[in-house]
């Protein structure tokens, strides 16, 4: 059977990461994505490297499965093609700071006027009202307004922002969900609905649990590292020939670590008795751990944990993670043949699974512009009007 979002066609005009993971999940479950980029370098994650060929590491893995057009939407003849492709569109997404589609005459109620049973998508830095609404923002900076900063790392003098970009992805994630339920009500009740997300409110919903221990202790919670606030022994070790991961979530877990290491005088000593016990004494624990953990490779203690059923993990780095074998169990990585350079690139999959529907990989991502002359035949432009375009610079075709 073919992917459950065959047939519902997309008009992208967002850019960078956010925006494009969004439509990207979309293209993934078979809907028909149309990129509409800038003429000058197209997309702003195509120049962020590093660099195979002229494709960016950024850029590839979340525009597969996307076609491409290049056109001026600031000239009315721009705004007036995107507006032809709106009306044969399912959604329109974008992704510009506040009071830009309305200048360009492309905010909802012009979308809506050509073609009412669109599902109008905006995704903001700060959400569309209040007093920063109109502000600029990115992944490391929301994560620093939102707080995530200020859990992360080790401690308050060394301020580090998460690894990957939470808050871009997140929000475009939060932003598929929401655009998959204003779809699935359309269906059922004819009404079209517009979908707002923005990063700073998913950088605070990905807060939720150090806001409400806010409230619960009193006390603003605090970087700890690999550590977890609530739980102990809950953080990275030092091995013979490296770093593995324990997490021991409750007394079950504890009690089977301590016959594992043959350390039964932990479950009655006063400082480990608990886990609220053991978070309060964790480094006391922690240096009792390291001691043992430091004797032997991390293969051999997570044999052991695992013999033992006491949750461990090592350390992995990008090229671990891709030759990781449960990845390859469960098939998450696929591959794509980059145009140009005739190299394939493995990028994962969704993280989901549907069992009669699956998504698909659908293709490689889009050279700039690469489908503007097919996407404007498609939408009715003669082959006149299509090199008028091109000679006025409205569009620009490989």
């Amino acid at each position: 059977m073919p992917p459950p979002l065959t047939g519902i066609r997309v008009l992208d005009l967002t850019t960078v990461v956010a925006g494009p993971t969004a439509t990207m999940i979309l293209a993934d479950l078979g809907a028909h994505v149309i990129k509409i980029e800038r003429i000058d370098g197209g997309d702003d994650a195509r120049h962020m490297g590093p660099h195979l060929g002229h494709w960016g590491a950024f850029f590839v893995p979340i525009n597969r499965g996307k076609r491409s057009i290049a056109a001026d939407i600031g000239k009315p003849a721009g705004r007036d093609l995107v507006l032809r492709l709106a009306r044969e569109s399912d959604v329109f997404i974008e992704n510009f700071r506040g009071g830009k589609m309305a200048a360009l005459g492309l905010d909802e109620p012009a979308v809506r006027a050509v073609n009412p049973r669109i599902v109008y998508a905006s995704l903001s830095a700060y959400g569309t009202r209040g007093p920063d609404c109109l502000k600029p923002g990115y992944d490391a900076l929301v994560q620093a307004r939102t707080g995530i900063v200020s859990v992360t790392g080790t401690g308050p003098e060394s301020p580090i922002r998460a690894g990957v970009s939470l808050i871009d992805m997140g929000a475009g994630m939060w932003m598929a969900m929401g655009i998959l339920a204003a779809l699935l009500e359309r269906q059922k009740s004819g009404i079209a609905q517009r979908v707002d997300a923005s990063l700073f409110q998913t950088g605070v919903m990905a807060m939720v649990y150090h806001l409400v221990y806010r409230q619960f202790s009193g006390v603003n919670p605090v970087p700890q590292g690999s550590r977890h606030t609530a739980f102990a022994p809950y953080c990275a070790f030092e091995t013979a020939d490296g770093r593995m991961m324990v997490g021991v979530s409750n007394e079950r877990m504890f009690r089977r670590l301590c016959t594992a290491l043959d350390r039964p005088e932990w479950l009655s000593d006063p400082r480990f008795a608990t886990n609220p016990l053991r978070v309060q004494h964790c480094r006391e624990l922690e240096a009792e751990l390291q001691k043992i953990f430091k004797d032997h490779p991390a293969a051999h203690w997570t044999a052991l944990f695992d013999e033992h059923d006491v949750p461990v993990s090592p350390v992995q780095n990008a090229e671990q993670v891709l030759n990781d074998p449960q990845l390859a169990a469960l098939g998450q990585l696929g591959t794509m043949t980059l145009a140009d350079q005739h190299a394939e690139v493995a990028v994962p999959r969704l993280p989901f699974e549907l069992s009669i529907t699956p998504a698909e990989l659908a293709s490689a991502p889009p050279m700039h512009g690469e489908h503007g002359r097919a996407i404007l035949t498609e939408a009715g432009y003669s082959d006149g009007e299509i090199e008028q375009l091109v000679a006025s610079g409205v569009c620009k075709l490989p």
